[in-house]
């Protein structure tokens, strides 16, 4: 029952916010679904719309996802088409579908999935700081018990991109894989992330292979702390 109530609220207030013109992401004179027409038909789940288009566009930049076959973008996307599917199971129910909305909002926002309890959740999240060099980790919940890690030092004279599926190592914290498939870098790359009392810690799961020397610039280091941003 209080659930419904929030519902109702969110819903209410929502629609004043958005007002009766606000359209969704995609053409509403064409909504062809029950799912679709009920979008078109509510300001505030159309406006929610909008705003899951515009989260995932912005988390395939923050992600640092190209073009190219991406093992990181196929599983951003195999996360929102699921998420998709389950969304359109809710037909018209106006309750589901807004649900269904704030959950995705919450996972593309770098925040475990309400309604889906994960064992990596206590990792997912944003860390970092401004202070020299400036230190940015963004961890996402994806498909399979997996999450999505994007890992970005920017220093006066080097920065360093590593992007990676995440997994558990076992012990806590996670094992950061990138695959190459061509170029300088070709093979299978390791980051290890490491809970610490203030955020995480990241190493080189290989003492063999430098992975700062292959994502950085000369001096650049991977191997940094990460505090946990609130």
């Amino acid at each position: 029952m209080r659930t419904s109530v929030v519902f109702v609220v969110l819903l209410a207030a929502m629609a004043c916010a958005a007002g009766s013109a606000r359209a969704a992401s995609f053409d509403c004179t064409r909504a062809a679904t029950p799912v679709e027409k009920a979008i078109c038909a509510a300001p505030a789940l159309s406006q929610l719309d909008e705003r899951a288009v515009a989260a995932y566009d912005e988390a395939v930049a923050t992600l640092g996802i190209g073009e190219d076959d991406d093992p990181q973008g196929d599983l951003l996307l195999r996360g929102h088409q699921e998420w998709s599917a389950a969304r359109n199971r809710c037909g018209t129910v106006t309750g589901c579908l807004l649900q269904m909305y704030l959950r995705r909002l919450a996972v593309l926002g770098y925040k475990p999935d309400p309604q889906a309890p994960a064992p990596l959740d206590a990792l997912v999240g944003r860390y970092g700081t401004p202070v020299d060099p400036a230190r940015e980790l963004v961890i996402m919940a994806a498909p399979g018990g997996s999450v999505l890690v994007n890992v970005r030092v920017i220093a006066t004279d080097w920065t360093c991109v590593f992007t990676g599926i995440g997994q558990s190592d076992g012990a806590g914290g996670l094992k950061v894989t990138r695959v190459e498939a061509k170029g300088a870098n070709q093979g299978t790359h390791v980051l290890l992330l490491t809970p610490t009392r203030l955020g995480l810690a990241a190493k080189r799961a290989d003492p063999k292979d430098d992975i700062s020397a292959r994502y950085c610039g000369a001096g650049g280091a991977l191997e940094q702390p990460y505090p946990r941003r609130h």
